[in-house]
């Protein structure tokens, strides 16, 4: 996980050295971070979300990697890749955005323990949604950002205890079958960043 977070670090400085900006020009690849702060809501009930994108961009068009912080359920590190695409002429933008990638599980204490030996797998990451934007100023800009957000995580075990029936008579604990609880979250997200 930190080999992952120190590339996203060493990849996003290489490219803001390579990509510094003196003057902008619509017709230029521009580099761009965006940092978001949102609250994801669902039917388990609110959580926050942190994100930093960093990328590219080319007239009405961004691509870039992202990394955030997910604590909807079970607290996971996503790891995306986002595409961005603005309409209009001002400064002040509408935008719509797509995000893919995958979940991975960061352990908590509190987690709820559901097997004898619990193990996770990670899973899928998707998001969609639209916002606006408006200039602060120079390159700086704020938005803000309605989306649908999936998350996918799986959690496997076995049950812990000695268990008496036709099907399994006094099995030990290492001969119990494994069980799969599947989790797929869908939530919305409200998001409010910073972009420069």
């Amino acid at each position: 996980m930190y080999k992952i977070i120190n590339f996203l670090f060493f990849f996003t400085v290489g490219i803001i050295s390579c990509f510094s900006q003196s003057k902008k020009n619509l017709n230029k690849w521009e580099f761009h971070s965006i940092n978001n702060v949102g609250l994801l809501e669902g039917q388990i009930g609110s959580a926050l979300q942190l994100q930093t994108i960093h990328g590219v961009k080319y007239k009405s068009w961004f691509g870039g990697l992202g990394v955030g912080l997910d604590y909807y359920r079970f607290r996971t590190i996503p790891l995306f890749v986002d595409i961005r695409k603005e309409f209009g002429k001002k400064q002040d933008k509408f935008f719509v955005y797509g995000d893919a990638g995958m979940n991975f599980y960061w352990k908590r204490d509190k987690d709820p323990k559901q097997f004898y030996n619990d193990k996770f797998k990670n899973g899928s990451y998707a998001e969609l949604g639209a916002g606006y934007k408006l200039k602060i100023s120079g390159n700086a800009q704020f938005s803000m950002s309605l989306g649908y957000s999936y998350k996918k995580l799986a959690q496997e075990g076995q049950y812990g205890f000695y268990t008496y029936s036709p099907v399994y008579p006094l099995l030990e604990p290492a001969q119990l079958p494994y069980n799969r609880i599947d989790y797929n979250l869908n939530r919305l997200v409200i998001k409010m960043g910073i972009e420069f």
